[in-house]
């Protein structure tokens, strides 16, 4: 087989979706783990930074490839209700804490968002103002990220778009420009809206940039919604028995 550019970048896209999910959870325990645990320690919560822009990736991808965006939106929906207690429970040792909210409430956000953008249908004449609001709720409301989080999910997703008409193969991986253009515009995202100290999340192009385009051998979709609660969960129990 002759050697180029491409050969080489094709050798090195070898993570599924499952492997992204999987090094995103890790990166998220480490994060809690810092907080709770560690007296919010540096390291750790560098390592957590990579979490968010992988789910924020794999978002958009699944929007791109679900057959049925609004089950993904309620299904999202709920496990945000659901994971709340957990993440009050273990973030501020109470069941009710209204200063900030779970990440699947900005995941929920960020993918009504792009799902107007990409509706071709009555809502899709309103896409602007729906993203606007999706990211102004998210902030208001103080989900995880606020709407710096809407912001770089949206972005994802611009950036996708304009690999239309690419190969199913293409879509799977971001080019030198594209990678450019989330690097400075997540630069300055992070920088106007959640301080420098956020900047390790650029690091997440690392992993998404290895992404094959496929799902993985077993079927763990919702073992990845239900880590979220439970690592949680786990984490007050540990921190109640202390």
């Amino acid at each position: 087989m002759e050697y180029n550019e491409e050969t080489e970048e094709r050798g090195l896209r070898r993570l599924s979706s499952n492997a992204l999910k999987l090094t995103a959870c890790v990166c998220m325990a480490v994060d809690h783990i810092g907080i709770v645990f560690m007296d919010n320690n540096y390291i750790m919560r560098a390592v957590g930074r990579l979490a968010f822009p992988v789910f924020a990736f794999l978002l958009v991808q699944g929007l791109l490839r679900t057959s049925d965006v609004r089950r993904y939106l309620l299904r999202l929906g709920i496990f945000a209700v659901v994971s709340e207690i957990p993440f009050d429970l273990a973030m501020h040792d109470t069941i009710w804490y209204p200063g900030a909210q779970n990440i699947f409430f900005t995941l929920t956000a960020g993918l009504f968002a792009i799902y107007a953008m990409d509706s071709r249908g009555p809502i899709g004449r309103w896409k602007v103002e729906i993203a606007l609001a999706a990211a102004l709720l998210a902030e208001f409301l103080r989900f995880d990220y606020g709407m710096a989080g809407v912001g770089i999910i949206v972005m994802f997703y611009l950036i996708e778009k304009e690999r239309s008409g690419a190969d199913a193969y293409t879509l799977a991986y971001f080019n030198k420009k594209q990678n450019i253009e989330i690097v400075v515009l997540s630069s300055l995202v992070y920088i106007l809206c959640l301080g420098m100290n956020q900047l390790y999340a650029l690091l997440a192009m690392i992993p998404v940039n290895m992404y094959s385009g496929e799902r993985g051998r077993m079927k763990l979709k919702y073992f990845f919604y239900l880590f979220y609660p439970l690592h949680l969960l786990l984490i007050w129990e540990i921190v109640k028995g202390m």
